[in-house]
């Protein structure tokens, strides 16, 4: 387990050095901040890097709709991409809660397959 800033760059491990990224929410948070659109794109081009060509596979889990995030997908050659909207659940114990929707974005770095799925 390492914590490290990828808006900055994971220098010390070589490409291809993963097989799975999971990010839980880490890209709606660094849409929040300053620099925010370069330090995405930042992020999502270090995680392209560090994945394995054969067998990478990249999570992302967010709260923004698809048609809010693609676009951070699409600066690198990502050979397949899929979302899925998490089911919400209300238990009773959060009346006030705000009701938010989740989304699981997955991303393939796999040079076996060759068909872009697209949102």
């Amino acid at each position: 387990f390492e914590v490290a800033d990828i808006a900055e760059g994971m220098h010390s491990y070589p490409d291809e050095s993963f097989d799975l990224i999971l990010c839980k929410k880490t890209l709606d948070i660094i849409l929040c901040g300053a620099g925010s659109v370069a330090n995405a794109r930042s992020m999502m081009t270090e995680c392209f890097r560090l994945l394995n060509k054969e067998s990478g596979v990249m999570m992302i889990i967010s709260s923004a709709r698809p048609e809010d995030r693609a676009v951070y997908f699409e600066n690198d050659a990502w050979s397949g991409v899929e979302n899925i909207k998490l089911p919400s659940t209300e238990d009773g114990k959060h009346v006030n809660r705000k009701k938010t929707d989740s989304y699981v974005y997955i991303l393939y770095k796999q040079s076996w397959r060759t068909q872009v799925e697209t949102f």
